[in-house]
């Protein structure tokens, strides 16, 4: 998870009326975590959600509190974006590129200082690695725009072309900069497919940005730079309208007085930005109070989301229109505003009660297999972990190098906002292989186990399925290691024999992988993993594993209806 530093000391002069404790109290009911309180150094570190690239700075968390403290109430609001002759061309050669550019011009009487610019360049590579997926979407430009003549040219050019990066004292070409510097070889890849690549001058030839790779050294922002020049690439409009929208009130807060750009392109239609207009959802005041189990009125209600930054107006007949700020980009759905409600009521303030009915049950006979497999695999030595359901691909690609596992059998994610999670796993494997890529300083050997669901698309639905995964890790183990694990969690949890008619696939060593066939049917897989999965992940040590998928030996041995041994 991402962390952000904030300032103890801006916390006690901004809420003068409240002790740094009862401040920091009431971090966790705005979703956020303490991950550390260095007072010597006049810093708490703070960890975010991802959905909440608005609490990468310090003045976006201050933004959130100033709400549930009663400090200020409704939505924050940028009066005074002021229209400017600043305008960007965007050339044909762009369009099946990188087409979108969007900027704003951000100007005070004083310079920037080492604080505010080191907060500005971290938001800006949380946004990168959030909504910008790796700058793969989407990435940002700060330059110093007094350093710049407008308008600005956003075109494609050869990859010969030459100019000063950032930091550098000598002119490089695009060429070079993507093959041997740190940042071009790793973000090369964006770019790698097309024969044009962009870049962004000014009215005098100056390139003052290779996005989303580096920018030019002209513009370099520093402790004198007191205008700045905002620019977004990306790929789709949404993710460029997003993370400027983020930075305009980030530069707000910080005292510049905002300037909208002019984007004229010849594929799309003419635009001024940023778009800072709130956008609104309508739900039941009815709802609200149902989803909540509170009985608010309609201005308690209203109250409630003043206090989470957001507006709300009664429409009559129960009706609720909830106006949210362009910068809450975690907020689609009628739920979510039920959460700001909650946020804004304060969940402190809700009180647990006990059911008013009691409803005795037992154990269905699926948890009893399950708790039966965990008893057996604790028992030959082996350990639970429990992992989120939600993984990368890139994960699933290292692990499974393409093999069966691709990504049409995937379900994914839209709109991830976090290249960590961005699908629904189909299977436990790479989730146990990244466990011990995590766990390399530990003891050998490893014996770890989960069981979890799985997500797998057909045709016409999500299939869900509980899989087993087992697995072992260390210098000597082999297939006949985990095969004996197998047959010995078959014959005591369930007083089955499996077959295991050799099977090959990419992730495992050939040779030394097979099916896992229960009563002739196919239930799983077992093997030693492939050198070069192990190397993906940077581990050093041989690894074995089985999976199979417990909800079709239940159905296979009718468990639902005998008893288990």
């Amino acid at each position: 998870m991402p962390v952000v530093n904030v300032r103890t000391s801006l916390l006690s002069k901004i809420f003068s009326e409240m002790t740094l404790e009862e401040i920091i109290e009431k971090l966790p009911y705005l979703g956020l975590d303490i991950e550390g309180l260095d007072e010597a150094n006049d810093k708490i570190r703070i960890e975010f959600n991802p959905n909440r690239p608005d609490f990468s700075s310090e003045n976006g968390i201050v933004r959130a509190l100033k709400g549930i403290l009663d400090v200020e109430l409704g939505c924050p609001s940028i009066h005074d974006l002021r229209t400017s002759s600043s305008s960007i061309m965007v050339d044909e050669q762009l369009k099946n590129v990188r087409p979108i550019i969007y900027g704003l011009v951000a100007k005070r009487a004083f310079p920037i200082d080492n604080e505010e610019l080191t907060q500005l360049i971290s938001m800006q590579e949380d946004l990168h690695n959030g909504i910008g997926r790796n700058r793969k979407k989407a990435s940002i430009g700060l330059h110093n725009y007094d350093a710049l003549t407008f308008p600005l040219l956003y075109k494609g050019v050869s990859r010969q072309v030459k100019f000063i990066p950032l930091d550098g004292k000598k002119e490089c070409s695009l060429a070079e900069i993507l093959s041997d510097f740190d940042v071009g070889k790793k973000y090369g890849h964006i770019l790698e497919k097309f024969e044009f690549v962009p870049i962004l001058l000014d009215s005098k030839d100056k390139i003052i940005s290779f996005p989303p790779i580096i920018n030019g050294n002209t513009t370099r922002v520093d402790q004198a730079t007191s205008n700045l020049f905002i620019e977004v690439t990306s790929v789709n409009p949404k993710s460029a309208k997003d993370i400027l929208s983020i930075l305009s009130f980030e530069l707000s807060d910080m005292g510049f007085d905002l300037y909208s750009v002019i984007v004229d392109s010849t594929f799309h239609k003419k635009i001024v930005t940023p778009i800072l207009k709130p956008y609104k959802l309508q739900l039941d005041f009815n709802y609200v109070n149902r989803m909540l189990g509170l009985e608010l009125t309609h201005e308690e209600i209203l109250v409630c989301l003043q206090r989470s930054r957001c507006e709300g107006i009664d429409k009559g007949s129960g009706k609720l229109e909830c106006i949210i700020p362009s910068y809450r980009i975690d907020l689609f759905d009628k739920v979510d505003v039920c959460e700001e409600v909650a946020i804004g009521y304060g969940i402190f303030n809700l009180e647990p009660l006990h059911p008013s009915t009691y409803f005795p049950g037992r154990k269905n006979n699926q948890s009893i297999v399950f708790d039966k497999v965990r008893d057996i695999l604790i028992g030959l030595g082996f350990m639970e972990i429990i992992n989120p359901d939600i993984i990368s691909k890139s994960l699933v690609r290292d692990v499974f190098l393409e093999d069966g596992h691709s990504d049409k059998k995937l379900v994914t994610l839209g709109d991830s906002k976090n290249t960590e999670f961005e699908l629904l796993r189909n299977s436990l494997i790479p989730s146990i292989i990244n466990t011990f890529s995590k766990n390399i300083h530990e003891k050998y050997p490893q014996k770890l186990f989960e069981i979890g669901k799985t997500f797998s698309a057909t045709e016409n639905e999500i299939r869900e399925d509980w899989l087993l995964c087992v697995s072992i890790a260390h210098n000597t183990t082999d297939y006949t290691e985990i095969k004996s694990n197998l047959e010995s969690l078959m014959k005591y949890c369930f007083n089955a024999i499996v077959t295991t008619p050799r099977y090959d696939t990419n992730y495992f060593l050939t040779g030394h992988s097979a099916r896992i066939l229960l009563k002739d049917q196919k239930i799983g897989e077992i093997g030693e993993i492939h050198p070069q999965v192990l190397e993906n992940l940077n581990l050093r040590t041989l690894i074995t594993v089985f999976e199979f998928n417990l909800s079709t030996v239940v159905n296979i041995l009718n468990l639902d209806q005998i008893r288990i041994v």
